[in-house]
């Protein structure tokens, strides 16, 4: 069994290992989180002071030093088409930084679209430096990503998470995220069958 299995096998069980290998071959699927802006908005504190702002196109290269597996093209290319990135600073250095796009927008882990309403969007790629991460600084972008999009008259965020990537449940659980459903696929050489299933609210009948 390679290294990875084993690691995978033994910090998150047999489960996690096989929807991992399902995941590298023929089945994927992702949990559908929204969370609606009328709900309300909590307050959030850093372990350290950060500052909140857009990411602007003069901020591309310093961007791109902070975020390993980016490059600048494809960052002016997400700006172009109109998505956001909402930069955390502290002591003037990015040290966390997360995405949102509006209208049909593209999920790598699955090879798909997902298209939006016009009062939506989908917040992706949430990254923390190593160094300043367990800080909560995550919450604080949250909390302003939140503020900004219900001033602009939106109705919800969505984003999705692996089920298997625990990790990554925490920062949406905090900022109110609900899960709503899954999307995935089945596939098998050219043959591909889309899945997409919603969860009934338990607050609305």
């Amino acid at each position: 069994m390679p290294r990875r299995a084993w690691e995978i096998l033994r910090q998150e069980g047999f489960r996690s290992l096989w929807f991992h290998i399902l995941g590298e071959t023929i089945y994927r699927r992702v949990l559908l989180f929204e969370r609606p802006l009328s709900d309300p908005i909590p307050s959030a504190s850093a372990t350290i002071p950060v500052e909140i702002s857009l990411l602007k196109p003069s901020e591309v290269e310093e961007y791109v030093a902070f975020h390993p597996g980016l490059d600048a093209g494809e960052v002016r290319d997400r700006l172009d088409c109109g998505g956001n990135c909402f930069l955390s600073r502290h002591q003037g250095s990015i040290v966390n930084a997360c995405w949102t796009a509006e209208g049909s927008v593209w999920i790598d882990y699955l090879g798909r679209s997902l298209q939006l309403a016009r009062d939506e969007a989908y917040v992706y790629n949430n990254y923390t430096a190593p160094r300043f991460r367990g800080l909560n600084i995550p919450a604080v972008r949250a909390v302003v990503m939140l503020r900004h999009f219900r001033e602009l008259g939106y109705r919800r965020l969505v984003a999705v998470v692996v089920p298997e990537n625990k990790a990554a449940f925490r920062p949406p659980d905090k900022a109110g995220y609900r899960p709503i459903g899954v999307i995935g696929y089945i596939g098998i050489g050219p043959w591909r069958h889309e899945l997409m299933s919603a969860w009934r609210r338990r607050d609305h009948k």
